[in-house]
């Protein structure tokens, strides 16, 4: 699978020169390192340990201070759709299978796994030294009530969908299967041995098993509280829950009782500071060990060389585009108007004077760095004049009859000057726009339950595969929270993309999906903006964070916590 992505010219310069600047700077001129307080955290019953289960760390450093833009919805598993909730998720569980930092799915709860020909069994024996932070022993039969817990009615999972290809699962899901029957194709062969047999092959499925979703968790914890053990998790990763003080933080401690390498970090504090000037401001007075870089700071970034020799990161599968609601007038059956929205944009204006060139323009639904990729999508180029011919063709000629639409972002910023950038646009053609800001919980729930019309859509790759772009966001099995917000439908698009889900050969699921993404690109359910990177400011005493491209920041998704060390200077 290819892993590699071409850069834009104006962010390959710029990548270039703060490259440059990081292995030229002087260590010396490094934000100082903070005192230790690691003795100052909660303790968690049952949670501590002599680490001789795990590798012990080599140095144990105080605290991480680990920047949030917005409070986490829940820390179940089960419920996590947000990147945010997901950040802190992935440092308290594991799941069967996981992604290294270059992408490819190698074992964590699974000594090994295979994979029949056909394509229809997945056979995982478990690691024998895994225990839960309550000190219970993993065995299969936990990941099997895991995996049926997502799939249960009650638990309401919005990722419960991923697994119907495991045989009996829907049935189970949609109420058709007695509970207490279970779900076929979930077989514990023994304490050790899990096997997942499925109806026809799904070609992203063992992708698909690394999303935390479908983490294992301890079975007597989750029935001892089912409506709270999204506020006190309770799973086997590196970091054990201590507390969460809602809209400020949320605190894990080290787990010395780890199957794995033990974090050196003693205590992950995740903090939630939603203005991404102040997560900056924090940064450079020490009190965060990396950040965001705020676009309207990037200047003081580039002319600072102490701050420029700080900046890391990669470019990411990481979309920000805006949705139109097309279930809802005037989106609703007008391709014309939502092209024409898409040709009025200048998406270079963003890109130059808000990014200053480190986002690249968005052109395909599906990002480059997997096995398929258009490369040659034309995109939609800012043509003005082309907008309003199509704004006629759509009924709304000059803009007239068109009602003012209400475009819903979150409270970040730099969103908020996207949007104005947007709106200004939009006005030169004669279409009218109100900004509407909300806190992130309500924002999400806005536009999970249809209530918005035109809004920002964020998405960054859950794995890597086409299957996550065309079918999680566009199919229109998945409207609402599971992941199709903009609620757009297309008969001839959704069989391509199920065609492609059974096909096991890479080239013939490439000409599918290269055939499903034409039929949406002329039919322009988003307003496509831009590809973000994952530039990162990371304090010059902390080692061993690698960002990689399926990472936002600041959240950092998929950058491995348990590898991080902090070294005095």
């Amino acid at each position: 699978m290819a892993m590699t992505r071409t850069l834009a010219r104006p962010f390959a310069l710029l990548l270039a020169a703060l490259l440059l600047a990081v292995l030229t700077a002087a260590a010396g001129s490094c934000v100082p390192k903070p005192k230790s307080n690691a003795g100052s955290a909660t303790s968690t019953p049952g949670t501590t340990g002599s680490g001789a289960q795990g590798v012990p760390a080599a140095t144990t450093a105080a605290e991480y201070r680990w920047p949030l833009p917005d409070d986490a919805r829940s820390l179940d598993p089960a419920q996590v759709t947000d990147t945010v909730s997901d950040s802190v998720v992935r440092r308290i569980f594991n799941t069967l299978v996981k992604f290294d930092v270059n992408a490819n799915v190698v074992d964590d709860l699974a000594e090994s796994h295979t994979i029949s020909p056909d394509g229809l069994t997945y056979t995982f024996k478990l690691r024998k030294d895994v225990r839960f932070h309550n000190g219970q022993p993993l065995t299969a039969e936990d990941m099997a009530y895991s995996l049926r817990r997502v799939l249960d009615p009650k638990t309401v999972s919005p990722r419960a969908n991923l697994l119907y290809y495991v045989k009996g699962a829907q049935a189970y899901s949609t109420g058709k299967t007695p509970v207490a029957d279970g779900v076929a194709g979930i077989v514990v062969v023994d304490p050790q041995t899990l096997k997942l047999v499925l109806e026809q092959p799904y070609a992203p499925f063992i992708n698909v098993l690394c999303m935390s979703d479908f983490a294992a968790v301890p079975r007597a914890e989750v029935e001892r509280d089912p409506l709270g053990f999204g506020d006190k998790p309770v799973g086997s990763g590196p970091f054990v829950f201590v507390s969460w003080a809602k809209g400020d933080r949320i605190t894990l401690k080290a787990n010395r009782d780890y199957f794995k390498k033990q974090p050196s970090i003693e205590t992950l504090v995740f903090r939630i500071i939603k203005d991404e000037k102040t997560r900056f401001e924090n940064f450079k007075t020490g009190t965060l060990e990396h950040c965001d870089i705020p676009p309207s700071q990037i200047s003081e970034v580039r002319g600072d060389p102490r701050l420029n020799a700080m900046v890391n990161g990669v470019p990411a599968m990481d979309m920000y585009a805006y949705g139109f609601n097309c279930e809802q007038a005037p989106f609703k059956d007008n391709t014309p108007l939502r092209r024409a929205l898409n040709y009025a944009v200048d998406k270079q204006n963003i890109i130059n004077n808000i990014w200053s060139g480190l986002v690249t323009e968005q052109k395909t639904f599906v990002p480059d760095g997997m096995f398929y990729f258009w490369k040659d999508a034309p995109g939609y180029p800012y043509d003005p004049e082309m907008a309003k011919k199509l704004l006629t063709e759509a009924g709304y000629a000059g803009g007239k009859g068109l009602p003012e639409l209400v475009l819903n972002i979150d409270l970040q910023p730099t969103n908020r000057l996207v949007a104005q950038a947007v709106q200004q646009d939009l006005a030169k053609v004669g279409v009218t726009v109100r900004i509407e800001t909300v806190q992130w919980g309500e924002f999400l729930t806005k536009i999970y339950d249809g209530q918005s019309l035109f809004f920002q859509n964020t998405w960054l790759a859950d794995y890597p595969d086409p299957d996550n772009w065309l079918y999680v966001l566009l199919h229109s099995e998945n409207f609402g929270e599971k992941g199709n917000v903009t609620r757009w439908s297309n008969s001839e698009f959704d069989h391509l993309v199920k065609q492609a889900q059974v096909e096991l050969d890479p080239a013939r699921r490439a000409e599918l999906y290269g055939k499903a993404e034409q039929i949406a690109y002329q039919e322009a359910p988003w307003l496509m903006l831009f590809w973000k990177n994952s530039s990162t400011l990371i304090q010059p005493y902390v080692k061993g964070l690698t960002i990689t491209k399926m990472d936002r920041t600041p959240q950092l998704n998929n950058a491995p916590i348990d590898d991080v060390t902090s070294e005095a200077h």
